[in-house]
């Protein structure tokens, strides 16, 4: 336990010395998983999301029309969290390329938008639940053959970062056979050689194939049952589990993938019309959760992003679910708002002070150009900011002419570029002069 213990100091030491700041990137899964959404909690309460989530599970054809209007409706000047889920294959079947038509779409619309992702795939692989969970061999298989599919249309790290979603903790199907319905295998460490049972670190694929470490993690009150109420760091790093201690065992950077929490919480056993009246009245224990949130996210410089899942599966307690799952925060429907996220938003990092890790590891930096905001390559952004100045002393002949830029004439600027470089540099200078052309005609 004392060689563990100092195996665990030694990696968040050298992990926090690698970090460039200790602040969070705070992003919000969509309620409805809509654009429109997104674009109503932005303006009615003047927030700017610099990671916004869409979760496609199982993943529908209605995913490739919202990803290919992103950047002309959320821009491009935010990172986007996607889940897109290979719905009811294994992850064999996976591995076996059944589901590559559905990737490849994915990825090329990424590569053709330009758009920075956190790309979660068969997540929550160490539970029981889905078809492609409780293999681990199967499963590295699969998360091998899904990132070389990215890699053949020539997506990097610069676009697309490949994030390994963990369940909070270790409950493999019994007999390796997942369903909603599977008796479930309590595989705490300790446990672990007696019930011959995988734990998260058994699917691991390789450093190269995990660029963050993904976990989800939902606060349990009263609902439809009794629970107990847990603070975050009481959830993911329970006794018995420990698996944030473990996390940080792979040294990777994490994120959380999903976070939320129930609104209801009393004293005494379970009561529905007691649930009701405290979800209309009482505000408290949600903006208690949620201040624990922030300084739990504030406290692991590890962590380097979290996504609140702004979803309220019952309608205000009015539909009946398995679990407590009213954990929206901002919902227009039910006409909710829990100012606690408020706190959890402000002590976030903000995406334009370019000193997020999450930036670093893309090697991107958010530029804005004239009201004109997206993020470039952190190697262009001085050529562009000097290219695109010279516009105002240019004349008209001269901005027609930045307008038909050949590779070549940055290539004589900037001579530490090679075409491809200077190419990518003419493509987002095109880009900017475009989105100020669009912004003329929606105003």
């Amino acid at each position: 336990m004392k060689k563990y213990f100092l195996i665990l100091l030694l990696a968040s030491f050298i992990f926090c010395l690698s970090s460039k700041a200790n602040a969070y990137l705070l992003g919000f899964k969509s309620r409805d998983n809509s654009i429109e959404n997104i674009q109503q909690i932005e303006e009615q309460y003047g927030m700017h999301l610099p990671i916004v989530s869409f979760i496609f599970d199982p993943r529908s054809d209605d995913a490739a029309k919202l990803i290919s209007k992103l950047p002309s409706t959320l821009w491009v000047d935010r990172i986007y969290h996607i889940s897109v889920s290979p719905n009811s294959y294994t992850a064999q079947q996976v591995a076996d390329g059944k589901f590559d038509t559905q990737y490849k779409q994915f990825f090329a619309l990424v590569k053709s938008g330009d758009l920075k992702v956190i790309f979660r795939t068969m997540h929550e692989m160490n539970g029981g639940r889905y078809p492609r969970s409780s293999n681990p061999t199967a499963f590295k298989k699969a998360r091998i053959h899904v990132r070389n599919l990215s890699r053949a249309v020539g997506l990097t790290t610069q676009n697309i970062l490949f994030d390994m979603s963990l369940n909070d903790r270790d409950l493999p199907a019994k007999n390796g056979k997942p369903s909603q319905t599977a008796t479930f295998i309590q595989c705490q460490p300790a446990l672990k050689a007696k019930l011959h049972c995988p734990t998260f670190e058994d699917y691991y694929p390789g450093d190269q194939y995990v660029d963050l470490l993904g976990v989800t993690f939902y606060n349990r009150w009263k609902w439809n049952s009794n629970r107990r109420r847990w603070t975050p760091m009481d959830i993911i790093d329970a006794k018995g589990w420990n698996t944030l201690d473990r996390m940080k065992m792979l040294q990777k950077p994490m994120f959380i993938d999903e976070v939320g929490t129930t609104a209801v919480n009393y004293d005494g056993a379970y009561n529905y019309n007691t649930s009701l009246q405290v979800y209309a009245t009482q505000t408290d224990a949600k903006n208690q959760r949620l201040l624990q949130l922030r300084d739990f996210l504030k406290s692991q410089p590890q962590i380097l992003g979290a996504n609140y899942f702004n979803v309220d599966l019952t309608n205000g307690l009015k539909n009946w679910t398995i679990g407590e799952l009213d954990r929206s925060v901002i919902d227009f429907q039910s006409n909710k708002f829990y100012d606690g996220i408020i706190n959890v938003y402000n002590a976030g990092e903000k995406i334009e002070k370019n000193t997020s890790p999450l930036l670093a590891i893309f090697n991107v930096k958010y530029m804005n150009l004239s009201g004109v905001k997206l993020l470039v390559p952190s190697q262009y952004l001085k050529p562009i900011k000097d290219l695109y100045a010279a516009l105002t002393t240019w004349s008209l002949d001269q901005i027609k002419a930045l307008q038909n830029l050949q590779s070549g004439g940055i290539q004589r600027l900037y001579r530490r570029f090679n075409q491809s470089d200077a190419t990518a540099i003419a493509n987002i200078l095109r880009k900017v002069l475009q989105m100020q052309q669009d912004v003329k005609v929606k105003k």
